[in-house]
């Protein structure tokens, strides 16, 4: 038997018991401790499906985050290889850059002769080609990289929202108290007790 309808028996035997001792007003004082005894009972029942609900959500909401954190550390390890690989591959860039200027500006000699001027060209298409497909993948990786960081900046906000959500409905539990269910049985037995005790008179 659930917690809550204990109460509610417990209310209603209060009112019974009762009864041989109160006289004319034992039926308003057995309706009164009855309706108190199911009101409490009723809020008790409800409270107790709240927490666990409560506690459901908060280990689901744990796990949530554990699983978050463990993701946000991988992707951030990912990142911080890719940036490594970026950088390297830049440098890489930027040294072929400065051979294939040197190249450019060797066959802008109007003394080299026209052999020489086949082999530098060829060397400088090769080098072209590298550089190409290089800058190609170094584009990729920052690519990478960004949506890593679009990644952990998503995941960062989901535990910053979820931890938000646990705090409020820790603040609000008060506002649990006043539901309408519980207000119409509250009013509902209070206005059977005046009419109870006003007929008595």
């Amino acid at each position: 038997m659930p917690f809550g309808i204990k109460w509610k028996t417990i209310g209603l035997i209060c009112g019974a018991c009762a009864a041989p001792f109160t006289g004319g007003a034992s039926l308003a004082a057995c309706v009164a401790c009855s309706g108190a005894g199911l009101v409490a009972g009723h809020f008790l029942d409800k409270s107790e499906q709240k927490d666990k609900r409560k506690q459901q959500n908060l280990n689901l909401r744990g796990r949530t985050v554990e699983t978050i954190i463990a993701d946000n550390n991988q992707a951030q390890q990912e990142s911080d290889e890719w940036k490594k690989k970026y950088d390297e591959l830049d440098e890489k860039i930027k040294k072929r850059d400065e051979e294939i200027k040197k190249f450019q500006k060797k066959l802008r000699d109007p003394n080299l002769s026209q052999e020489d001027k086949n082999k530098i060209n060829a060397q400088l298409q090769i080098l072209i080609d590298q550089q190409e497909n290089d800058v190609k993948e170094r584009d990729s990786i920052l690519d990478r990289i960004k949506k890593l960081g679009e990644r952990i900046k998503n995941n960062n906000k989901t535990i910053s929202e979820t931890s938000s959500s646990t705090n409020s409905n820790e603040k609000n539990w008060v506002w649990d108290l006043i539901t309408l269910e519980n207000v119409l049985l509250g009013a509902g037995c209070y206005v059977l007790y005046k009419l109870l005790k006003d007929d008595n008179k």
